[in-house]
């Protein structure tokens, strides 16, 4: 099976610097898959693309050869990486800047091998991922060893990804991505399913959902509900609607689940946004 390559981006859809990234990978004379994963990353947002490619990197093939473009630090002295993390029998390879762009990944595998890039003279200070990652990803799919990229490293930048935190009357976390539906992606794992059927109820900001579904077809058209979504973690969303806009929420908005029997309800600042409709509840015995 030809080696797969990823691409992503926050060069936009359509963008003519994604054609050229694609024809500089195009001079490679080894057969590959090409796949895009995302080219519509929010410009700059590097704790965005940190979690998409967190999210979708152990989808692909071992061997998969990542490339993440998303770089506001491109032509200063911040690093590019060569690195492979993962185990002899089932790895990823990804060609990005070391700017914490793989803080997720590297929080779930273990990094196996690292290499600092050089960067040619020639290339442009604004577009190392046409100029030294596409290039060298193709030398790479033509058989140039990994050892012969850079010097070795022993740790990649990161930064703090958030965790939920146990406090006296239930657990916090917060939303760590907004998906196209506006559906909102917090840092509260499937685990807790059971503690939020018990209590029944999600507090997103000053509002709380009380309809806990498996899927969102169990709820009318207009209903605030929280449910496991398919990454793993439980989520806030408004059936055929959008639950950002709804709770007017964004990328760190507070959520909660209050324990049953926990008198103090957790506090957050009043805010904007509609609150959430009564439905069908999902019986700890249905969890």
């Amino acid at each position: 099976m030809p080696r797969v390559v990823t691409l992503t981006t926050d060069f936009g859809s359509g963008s003519g610097y994604v054609a050229e990234l694609k024809g500089r990978l195009l001079h490679a004379t080894t057969p590959f898959t090409l796949v895009d994963i995302s080219h519509d990353v929010p410009p700059h947002d590097i704790r965005a693309a940190a979690w998409l490619v967190g999210q979708s990197c152990s989808a692909f093939p071992s061997g998969t050869l990542h490339i993440v473009v998303v770089d506001p630090g491109v032509g200063t002295d911040r690093g590019l990486v060569w690195s492979r993390l993962g185990t002899p029998e089932a790895h990823q390879e990804f060609l990005c800047p070391d700017n914490g762009v793989l803080s997720l990944v590297l929080a779930r595998l273990p990094l196996m091998a690292a290499r600092r890039l050089d960067v040619p003279l020639d290339a442009a200070a604004t577009f190392h991922g046409r100029d030294v990652l596409a290039p060298l990803a193709g030398r790479l799919l033509d058989g140039l060893p990994p050892e012969s990229c850079g010097e070795p490293l022993d740790t990649l930048a990161t930064f703090h990804w958030p965790s939920h935190l146990e406090t006296p009357v239930g657990v916090q976390g917060e939303v760590i991505s907004i998906d196209a539906f506006g559906n909102l992606v917090t840092n509260l794992p499937a685990s807790f399913l059971p503690r939020l059927a018990a209590t029944g109820r999600l507090r997103v900001g000053p509002h709380e959902i009380t309809t806990v579904v498996r899927t969102y077809g169990e709820a009318a058209p207009g209903t605030a509900v929280t449910l496991v979504g398919s990454q793993g973690f439980i989520e806030a969303a408004v059936v055929e609607g959008r639950a950002d806009e709804r709770f007017s929420a964004r990328i760190g908005t507070p959520v909660a689940i209050e324990d049953v029997g926990k008198g103090v309800r957790t506090h957050f600042p009043a805010g904007e946004g509609g609150t959430a409709q009564p439905g069908r509840v999902l019986r700890r015995d249905e969890s």
